[in-house]
């Protein structure tokens, strides 16, 4: 694998270092991540809620809460319409909780993803129709179902849009208000905010003008209790960790580890997370959102929105271990697909080749087309679109690699589609399935077009070198105020040589326990996946690591989490 160190420069971070009094080691870390002024730098360092923008910023904010305090006032039946995925599962959550007390009779509605699949569907709009509904709430969904929206206008039902999406060339729905940071005109200075970010701002705004008409007449809601909820869906949903991101997720992760909501708490105890132990983005992203994920993909999401808003302790384990089970079948589903993958690639003599990947089947589970195509992006560094092909249409995910913004490209291709959406990094799309070869075709040359092959191929994208007296002396301190790790945020990568090899051990499933030293320092690394290496005690080696702190038993200590190994 190449590695890829990203260029510094050196004269801003020794100023960065100067004006902060901090190493030029943590400065160069913090300049790659886009922060290069003190004062940019000690808010990074000290998110705080009342750094919150004012949801008055958000365009159409205050339409928003009065259509919903006129339901409320004239005793209109609403429902919340969500998503499948965590980020949909947890915003419906939050509006569900915190709307349930102004309507009793409140419903939500998450669409099946193989039946009706992404966003507002015509199916569920007329359920919702024939339960009475006037006023429908979206979460996480909406900004492209223009079709749909019009639909339930037709059948008086007004629309209110919450959601994150892009905005294609369409425009924006002729909802009754749209909220949505991505949209023209709207003030609100953060546009990176996840579905459920959007759905918690509605809720500011709410408990706002509630509060203003003395409604809490025993007192307001503590909207701080909500942001466990917040914080998974927004790790789950890989948008970038700063700003008011990571605010919420910095806070989140405080109420989720000390006081969840029950449901949550019942998710931790089935994950193996202790109750005590403080969490990370980590935890979320590999342990507690794949759970609630995992219904979504290969059943009924609606159970997730059961989670995380029950109070009762027993009904909240028995559905946490449901989710559980769940996404065990996910995994071994996923794998299945993997090794099929493998083999039909062995048949295809030209794609490693070309600059993108397009695969199709007729036996591959929709649900989990993401998921495998993350693997393989991760695997061959291009992009990758998967297809389920199910009769006449083919519905598929795609995921991208830097350099190349995938709902971009599905724009320039839509003549092709019937439907698309997503972001940059991840879209999905559906199209006839006697199209899929010649849109296989169009993504490549559009990628030989606008990427550069020197951009693509694997590759580690490093930040530097740093010996191990400055990782243990200067680096391992900060990385505590660094976190919550994620998206635009990553975990550091960093390279070190002529490290020593004092002992190893094969560990788990195929990975290797190591203990490493240099200059007399010595840390612990862990390389997953990284069993089948031929290492020996003693020898020298040049390693690209994210450093990390581990607790155990309440003391911490920095270790490795190896990404690659070569020979000195």
């Amino acid at each position: 694998m190449e590695w890829k160190f990203i260029p510094g420069d050196q004269e801003r971070i020794k100023d960065l270092s100067r004006s902060l009094n901090l190493p030029f080691s943590v400065c160069r870390l913090l300049l790659n991540r886009g922060l290069h002024e003190a004062d940019i730098v000690r808010d990074f360092f000290s998110p705080s809620l009342n750094r919150l923008p004012s949801p008055t910023l958000m365009k159409d904010m205050d339409k928003a809460v009065n259509r919903i305090l006129k339901a409320c006032q004239q005793k209109e039946r609403i429902a919340v319409f969500g998503d499948y995925d965590a980020d949909g599962v947890t915003a419906t959550a939050l509006l569900v909780h915190f709307l349930k007390p102004l309507f009793p009779e409140l419903l939500y509605y998450i669409p099946h993803r193989l039946r009706e699949g992404y966003g507002l569907s015509l199916p569920g709009i007329t359920t919702l129709k024939e339960r009475g509904i006037s006023l429908i709430i979206t979460v996480d969904c909406g900004i492209s179902n223009h079709q749909e929206i019009e639909f339930a206008q037709g059948l008086g039902i007004e629309v209110i849009v919450t959601d994150h999406h892009q905005i294609s060339k369409k425009g924006v729905p002729s909802a009754v208000a749209v909220l949505n940071p991505k949209q023209p005109g709207c003030g609100f200075p953060f546009k990176e905010l996840a579905g459920v970010g959007v759905a918690f701002y509605l809720l500011i705004a709410l408990r706002q003008t509630l509060d203003g008409q003395g409604f809490f007449s025993k007192g307001k809601p503590n909207l701080k209790v909500y942001l466990d909820r917040v914080a998974l869906g927004t790790v789950a949903d890989v948008v970038p960790l700063l700003g008011v991101n990571r605010i919420f997720v910095r806070e989140g992760l405080e109420v989720l580890s000390r006081s969840p909501h029950t449901g949550l708490a019942a998710l931790k105890e089935v994950c193996g997370l202790p109750a005590d132990r403080a969490l990370s983005a980590y935890d979320i992203g590999f342990r507690l959102a794949p759970r609630i994920n995992a219904l979504g993909r290969i059943e009924e999401a609606g159970g997730g929105v059961q989670l995380l808003t029950t109070d009762d302790l027993l009904q909240a384990k028995d559905m946490a271990q449901h989710m559980h089970q769940e996404n065990t079948r996910r995994q071994a589903l996923e794998q299945k697909m993997l090794l099929e993958i493998d083999q039909l690639l062995m048949s295809k003599t030209d794609w490693e080749k070309r600059r993108t990947l397009v695969l199709g089947s007729e036996t591959w589970h929709r649900g989990i087309l993401g998921l495998a195509a993350s693997r393989l992006t991760e695997r061959y560094s291009k992009p990758v679109f998967l297809f389920s092909i199910e009769g006449e249409m083919a519905h598929g995910s795609g995921r991208s690699v830097e350099g190349f913004h995938l709902f971009n490209g599905l724009e320039a291709l839509e003549g092709f589609l019937t439907r698309f959406g997503g972001h940059e990094a991840a879209a999905g799309a559906t199209l006839p399935s006697l199209d899929l070869l010649a849109f296989e075709e169009a993504l490549e040359n559009l990628v030989q077009d606008t990427v550069p092959e020197s951009t693509l191929g694997p590759s580690l994208s490093l930040e530097g070198e740093c010996d191990f007296v400055t990782l243990v002396k200067e680096i391992a301190s900060v990385l505590p105020w660094m976190a919550p790790f994620g998206e635009k945020n990553p975990e550091p990568l960093l390279a070190s040589r002529q490290v020593k090899v004092k002992s190893l051990r094969k560990v788990g499933n195929g990975h290797l326990k190591l203990k490493l030293e240099q200059q007399g320092m010595v840390v612990d690394g862990i390389g997953f996946g990284m069993g089948h290496m031929n290492l020996q005690a003693g020898e020298q080696i040049d390693l690209a690591y994210h450093p990390f702190i581990s607790e155990y038993n309440g003391a911490s200590r920095l270790e490795l989490r190896i990404r690659d190994i070569q020979r000195a």
